[in-house]
């Protein structure tokens, strides 16, 4: 049955927060540690780098840790992704799973919310946690918060503006143009356009890889997340040799190529950023609806999961 019902589905979250709740806890406190502790390395390093005599420009830069950051939280939610389906990871839990008076969707979703959502939530506070405390040293160590960036900010607002720069530079590059730093790209030009677009790509990528997970996780409740990374790498690894094919036959026909041709694709790029962000999303949706129907399918054993 798949009909859902907030109180039942109230009383199964209860249930499961009071049975699992050491494991969310120490999933929690490692991310939350992990955050942390990058910023007191970094802090470590700016404080090395104000002990030198260095601008006070180079030491309240906070752009390298927030790349971190990002990277450890995308890390975060693949993994929380294939944790899904934590629950059944043994035979008493499937039992115990299978006896419960909730629905199939109502565990499931459950399931997503409590992993993704408190994920998200636990992301938000060790930031805001981690960025204080970076604060509260700058103003002991440095006697001043003067100049020092916000985390948080860098983390959820400022990175696309870093990448925005990256375009930046390289669009002035290939023109032959000196750069320059307070350039913005204005609204609905081309580099306004592929930059927008390939972020939305890429927040519809990560939906498409958390799928992949989620739907090993299905197939796998033991050491999944390890087995979904090898095969993404060895996919990855793939890709990676026909795009370097590509490349070399693209290289040896580029002279043929027409420049009005060129210049249309490169005009219209944003619009093939969209459908690949349009068929991510897709496809992560695709990945989440099957995870769910192999989990309605769960048995008690099986060859995967003894």
């Amino acid at each position: 049955m798949n009909n859902f019902d907030n109180v039942r589905f109230g009383h199964y979250a209860k249930f499961d927060l009071t049975i699992n709740r050491s494991f969310y806890r120490n999933l929690a406190l490692v991310l939350l540690a992990t955050i942390v502790g990058l910023v007191l390395i970094s802090f470590m390093m700016r404080w090395l780098t104000f002990s030198i005599g260095a601008e006070q420009t180079t030491y309240n830069d906070l752009t390298m840790t927030a790349i971190f950051t990002v990277s450890i939280i995308i890390i975060a939610f693949q993994v929380m992704a294939g944790c899904t389906l934590h629950p059944l990871r043994n035979k008493q839990g499937r039992i115990t799973h299978l006896t419960l008076p909730a629905t199939n969707l109502e565990k499931y979703l459950w399931h997503l919310t409590v992993c993704l959502g408190g994920c998200l939530a636990v992301t938000v506070v060790s930031v805001a946690v981690a960025d204080l405390l970076n604060l509260a040293l700058s103003a002991i160590v440095f006697k001043s918060t003067d100049g020092v960036q916000s985390l948080f900010a860098s983390v959820f607002y400022s990175i696309p503006d870093k990448m925005t720069a990256q375009f930046t530079f390289m669009d002035y590059s290939m023109s032959g143009q000196p750069v320059d730093p307070t350039y913005q790209p204005e609204p609905d030009s081309i580099l306004h356009n592929i930059i927008t677009s390939s972020w939305v790509y890429a927040l519809c990528m990560a939906l498409f890889e958390m799928g992949i997970y989620a739907v090993g996780n299905a197939l796998k409740y033991k050491f999944n997340i390890i087995i979904t990374y090898v095969a993404m790498q060895f996919v990855g690894f793939i890709f990676a040799i026909c795009i370097i094919i590509g490349s070399i036959i693209f290289s040896q026909h580029a002279d043929s190529i027409d420049p009005e041709t060129a210049r249309n694709f490169i005009e219209h790029l944003h619009i093939y950023f969209y459908i690949l962000a349009a068929l991510s999303a897709a496809g992560g949706i695709a990945l989440f609806v099957w995870a769910y129907k192999l989990y309605t399918k769960a048995q008690l054993t099986n060859s995967w999961n003894k």
